[in-house]
């Protein structure tokens, strides 16, 4: 089963707040592809997938909200593939609240960005969301997978500080988007201390070089088994974000340095994060279409791109 725990869709690019569209703006005018968020390049994009989660979106601090309103009957019309995390703003008044209704509202989880949301996770407001995210067993996924706002809260944006959370909190699910990148060090030493702390591919699977350093890192710690796959959708597709991670190995094949084995990229992939964090039930195997199929190992090439060339050894 493939899980994607990171994906977005939304019907204004300007809901996102001026400052962060204007950013998804200027990413998008230096690629070959433009990031698509519309519900029909959503669908699209997960048929690559067997599940999903969308990922809500609130900042008082940029002023944007995706309405949830766009992302429940989503949810509600895709036969149990796609689960719905709502997104709280811990400085908004009345968050606490908006955890203790989210499930039966129909969310799986919460999502939270201490960076673009302006908060210290050891917030007074904050701890009182993950607190209620642990008495419902809400799984928090935290993060941004887009090009970051100028107003953003960087210092915010540490997974260290986490740590305090995980130990207040330790039936409490983390997932922590893309490595925490640029801060993946910190992430590493968060998987290798709590049991309940994870993260994904997310952003990371368009950056080789960078998705290679977090997976040989990950592995040295002996923490891979707490990787997630997640794409990042719309900034990232899942098939490109799959095909880059099976390919990993390719920039070291001309190298003496130790290759990451098939099997284990092949486990974050196929990784049941539904079960692992948390969100629910599964859905039921469906048949693969042969355009799901992955063609090779090798990065699928966006227009513009040169094509990848297939290795030769696939084992």
């Amino acid at each position: 089963m493939i899980v994607d725990l990171d994906t977005r869709t939304w019907v204004r690019l300007e809901d996102l707040g001026d400052e962060l569209a204007a950013a998804v703006r200027r990413l998008g005018s230096s690629r070959w592809v433009q990031p698509d968020a519309s519900a029909e390049s959503h669908a699209s994009a997960l048929r690559a997938v067997d599940a999903a989660v969308v990922l809500g979106f609130r900042s008082e601090l940029i002023r944007g909200a995706i309405p949830e309103d766009v992302l429940r009957p989503m949810v509600g019309t895709s036969g149990g593939r796609l689960f719905l995390a709502r997104a709280i703003d811990p400085t908004r008044p009345g968050s606490a609240a908006e955890v203790d209704s989210a499930r039966k509202e129909g969310a799986a989880a919460i999502w939270l960005d201490p960076c673009t949301q302006g908060f210290n996770p050891s917030d007074t407001r904050a701890m009182r969301v993950f607190d209620r995210a642990e008495a419902n067993q809400l799984p928090v996924l935290l993060g941004w997978s887009g090009p970051m706002p100028s107003s953003g809260r960087l210092e915010f944006g540490r997974p260290v500080l986490l740590d305090e959370v995980a130990r207040a909190f330790p039936r409490l699910s983390l997932v922590i988007a893309g490595f925490g990148s640029p801060f993946m060090s910190e992430t590493i030493a968060l998987l290798a201390k709590h049991d309940r702390v994870f993260t994904t591919t997310a952003g990371i699977a368009a950056r080789p070089w960078e998705l290679l350093h977090a997976l040989q890192a990950a592995r040295d710690h002996g923490v891979d088994r707490k990787v997630l796959f997640g794409s990042g959708f719309p900034f990232d597709v899942p098939v490109r974000a799959i095909e880059s991670i099976y390919g990993i190995n390719i920039a070291l094949q001309a190298t003496q340095l130790p290759h990451i084995a098939r099997s284990a990229l092949r486990e974050i992939v196929e990784r049941d994060s539904i079960t692992l964090i948390g969100l629910g039930t599964p859905p039921p195997p469906g048949n693969r279409q042969s355009d799901r199929a992955l063609a090779s190992i090798s990065p699928r090439a966006l227009e513009g791109d040169q094509p990848a060339a297939n290795p030769s050894d696939r084992t």
